[in-house]
């Protein structure tokens, strides 16, 4: 079963969905859209699943920060992250 995934650009308000039947699969497709977006892919930093609030139903959301190299990533929360991938429940 598929479970819905959202990416999040941060600052610019651009929002991309897609259904992946694992995480793993999730995070391969956000790494693509950041490529075609132009960024290296050799040079991205994913972070890993942190809790983020939950929504209006009362479900667990979780997110991954990306950057787009590792010293944009280092000892950063996510003021320098390039984007965010999202999902609701399971961790």
């Amino acid at each position: 079963m598929s479970k819905s995934y959202t990416l999040e650009f941060n600052g610019t308000g651009v929002v991309a969905e897609g259904f992946f039947a694992t995480d793993t699969l999730a995070q391969l497709w956000a790494e693509s859209v950041l490529e075609n977006r132009g960024y290296d892919p050799n040079e991205l930093v994913a972070g890993n699943w942190d809790a983020d609030g939950q929504n209006d139903d009362g479900e667990q959301c979780y997110r991954m920060l990306f950057w787009a190299n590792e010293s944009d990533a280092e000892n950063d929360p996510g003021a320098n992250a390039i984007c965010q991938l999202c999902k609701v429940g399971d961790n």
